[in-house]
C-alpha cells in the first residue's frame, strides 16, 4: 500500500503563483491594482482582506512528507494548513537541512559554472557531490525516508 504524501512549503515560500504578475492581469487583479499602486486602498484592503486571483495555481512545494508526519507537525505547532487544506507551510524560518526540490540549480549558477568561475565551481562541486556525513553514517542506502 502506498503512503499518501502532503506538499510542504517553507515559511516565506509562496504557496500560490499567478501569471497576472508578468502579463495582462485578470479582472480581479486589475481591480486591486489601484490599491497597490496608489495611496488609496479599497474597503477590503483596509480591513486586511486578500483578493483571490482567478488564474492562481499551486506553487511547487519545497518537499513532501507523509500524512502522519504532516499531522504531527500541525499538532506541535510547527506548521499550518495552506492551499485549501491540501498542503502545509512551516511556521519556523530555520533552513531545513534536506536536499529537496527547492535546491535546484538555476540559470544564475549554471552560466558562471560553465564559464569557469572558480567560486561557483567550488560551491557546486563540494556542495552537491558529497552527501552530508550525518546522513551517510546514520542511514543505510536502502533506508526509506518519510519524505519523497
Amino acid at each position: 500500500m502506498s503512503q499518501r504524501i502532503v506538499p510542504v512549503y517553507r515559511m516565506y515560500q509562496s504557496t500560490m503563483i499567478s501569471s497576472c504578475i508578468l502579463g495582462t492581469p485578470c479582472p480581479s487583479c486589475a481591480q486591486m491594482a489601484v490599491c497597490r499602486t496608489s495611496g488609496y486602498k479599497c474597503r477590503s484592503c483596509r480591513r486586511g482582506g486578500r483578493h483571490i486571483c482567478e488564474r492562481a495555481s499551486f506553487a511547487e512545494p519545497a518537499f513532501y512528507v507523509t500524512v502522519r508526519y504532516a499531522l504531527d507537525l500541525i499538532r506541535n505547532g510547527l506548521a499550518r494548513f495552506v492551499n485549501r487544506n491540501t498542503g502545509i507551510q512551516l511556521t519556523f524560518a530555520d533552513v531545513t537541512p534536506l536536499r529537496d526540490r527547492s535546491s535546484k540549480v538555476d540559470l544564475s549558477v549554471i552560466l558562471p559554472y560553465v564559464g569557469g568561475c572558480i567560486h561557483t565551481r567550488l560551491v557546486v562541486d563540494l556542495g552537491w557531490s558529497i552527501p552530508p556525513l550525518a546522513i551517510e553514517k546514520d542511514c543505510p542506502l536502502t533506508a526509506i525516508y518519510p519524505f519523497v
